[in-house]
């Protein structure tokens, strides 16, 4: 069978199992899944630009399926996702310009690593120590959007106010993300449109993909023409992750929102680990510790998700 050649030397059977966990938990979390592909990638021997271009290439597959499962689901807001995906670009080429000079300082590995721990330290502690009483399954009503105009739209029978400066907001941050780190921004895009926009959980997963499937084709095209993808390794990721985004997708019907947001934030925290043990060049460590947390959150949905009856 012919594949793509490549400088690099990843064993498909890596790419399997990252290609299926990946797959299952950015359809069930609502995230490209370019925080974790990125840093797997790295750590399995990918140079830090080569593994933010392939990452953006693989988000788009990734995203395009999980979006296509929660459509039929209804759990996409189009509006919402094209706003943000459409302002995303300015942020982008921001990011762009960053990497690419970090690049010719030699140090651009470090970088990266250290903007992922911070921001998904913040992300994952914040979902963690979140307090909210009983949660309904929207979260309208808490108050009116202050930044107007304001776009409404329903949800399952509810009307929704959401404040459009402020999904422009998101967008530019977003670009940036894309850009910088090798992510679709979802890890980040999914916590703000929960907490910041205040769109129901399971609206802003399906809207958060369709909306990094946008903000993925742009970041893509950018690294792309600039020769800094590896082909071979998303060939080996595309057939487990789309079989991973039909298990993820359907997985979010029969998991509470709460329990969405708490293994959302383990999982965040546990990359943060991944990436520190990278850092410190503990190699093996940092190797085995991704794919613990890759396998051991795939694991857990698929508990809640289907096999909870069994305990």
């Amino acid at each position: 069978m012919w594949f793509p050649a490549s400088p690099f030397h990843i064993h498909p059977a890596y790419l399997v199992v990252i290609g299926f966990c990946v797959g299952t938990l950015s359809s069930f979390f609502g995230v490209g899944g370019g925080w974790l592909v990125t840093p797997m990638l790295n750590i399995l021997g990918l140079p830090m630009p080569y593994a933010i271009g392939s990452s953006l290439v693989y988000i788009i597959v990734v995203s395009l399926f999980g979006t296509l499962r929660h459509r039929k689901l209804q759990n996409v807001n189009y509006i919402v996702g094209l706003i943000i995906g459409t302002t995303a670009f300015g942020g982008i080429l921001l990011g762009k310009k960053l990497i690419f000079f970090l690049e010719t300082q030699g140090n651009v590995d470090t970088w990266v690593r250290v903007l992922y721990m911070v921001l998904l330290s913040v992300i994952g502690v914040y979902m963690l120590i979140e307090k909210r009483g009983k949660e309904s399954k929207t979260c309208t009503g808490e108050r009116f959007p202050v930044l107007k105009p304001v776009l409404f739209i329903r949800f399952e029978g509810e009307t929704i106010p959401v404040s459009v400066p402020l999904v422009v907001i998101v967008g530019i941050a977003l670009g940036f993300l894309s850009s910088a780190m090798g992510v679709g921004g979802g890890f980040v895009l999914l916590p703000l449109l929960i907490y910041a926009v205040k769109l129901p959980v399971h609206l802003s997963i399906g809207t958060s993909l369709f909306t990094v499937l946008i903000a993925g084709m742009q970041g893509s095209a950018v690294y792309i023409l600039a020769g800094r993808v590896d082909w071979r390794t998303i060939v080996f990721l595309i057939v487990p992750t789309i079989i991973g985004t039909f298990v993820g997708a359907a997985a979010t019907k029969k998991v509470d929102p709460r329990r969405i947001k708490a293994l959302f934030a383990g999982t965040v925290l546990l990359g943060v680990a991944v990436i520190f043990f990278r850092q410190l060049d503990f190699v093996i460590l940092s190797t085995i510790a991704i794919i613990t947390t890759a396998l051991g959150s795939t694991a857990a949905i698929i508990v809640h998700a289907y096999m909870k009856k069994l305990f």
